[in-house]
């Protein structure tokens, strides 16, 4: 079924819930209030003309140094610099947070797209776990890195960092430690002479197993 239709069919059930459908840039998407994020996602699983019976993926956004229409220019995620140094800033984020969901039906083998913005005060959605079991783990990793809430989720905890982790590395004005439980975080060391491996000779050949 073309994007369209499926955006139409969609909009008939959620109603005012359906804030547009936008067919510009790199892929098409369906804006959806947050509220109604989870409604939204079991209709379309459910619907026997959609039966979008996978979430491909789920991903955290930080619109920071984007307007509310996309319009502006990106801020780059501060690292760490040269000297194995974390970068720092004085500039406070701003700009929303969102999360988008692609979804793909094995029967029908269409893809959609949705996509929910929320205020960067507010960084908070309903879980889409009970609609799709993958978005257990795909909501946690949101959580993890850029610190949006996904509430009624029944395990919302970290899951590359570590629990006691501060903050949330993909946001964009996330400053990243120059210690983490007393251990520096400085890669200086290696920056500046590289890692034993990597200076270690490269095999002469000289200690290959003899073929017999």
């Amino acid at each position: 079924m073309e994007q369209k239709a499926i955006y139409d069919l969609l909009a008939e059930h959620l109603g005012e819930a359906a804030l547009g459908f936008n067919e510009e840039g790199v892929e098409a998407y369906a804006d959806i209030a947050p509220a109604k994020i989870a409604e939204a996602c079991l209709f379309l699983r459910d619907d026997e003309r959609l039966q979008f019976n996978q979430l491909m993926c789920l991903s955290g956004i930080d619109w920071d140094g984007y307007d509310e229409n996309g319009k502006g220019k990106s801020v780059a995620i501060l690292g760490y610099m040269d000297t194995g140094q974390p970068e720092t800033s004085d500039r406070v984020g701003e700009g929303d947070f969102g999360v988008a969901y692609h979804l793909y039906s094995h029967g029908l083998l269409h893809k959609f797209t949705l996509r929910v913005r929320v205020p960067r005060d507010v960084a908070s959605v309903p879980t889409v776990s009970s609609v799709w079991s993958t978005a257990n783990w795909h909501e946690r990793e949101a959580w993890d890195l850029v610190g949006i809430r996904f509430e009624g989720h029944p395990n919302l905890r970290r899951m590359l960092l570590d629990d006691d982790w501060v903050g949330h590395p993909l946001r964009k004005d996330y400053q990243m430690p120059a210690m983490y439980n007393a251990v520096p975080m400085s890669g200086k060391d290696l920056v500046s002479h590289g890692s034993p491996a990597a200076n270690a000779p490269a095999p002469t050949g000289d200690d290959s197993p003899a073929e017999g």
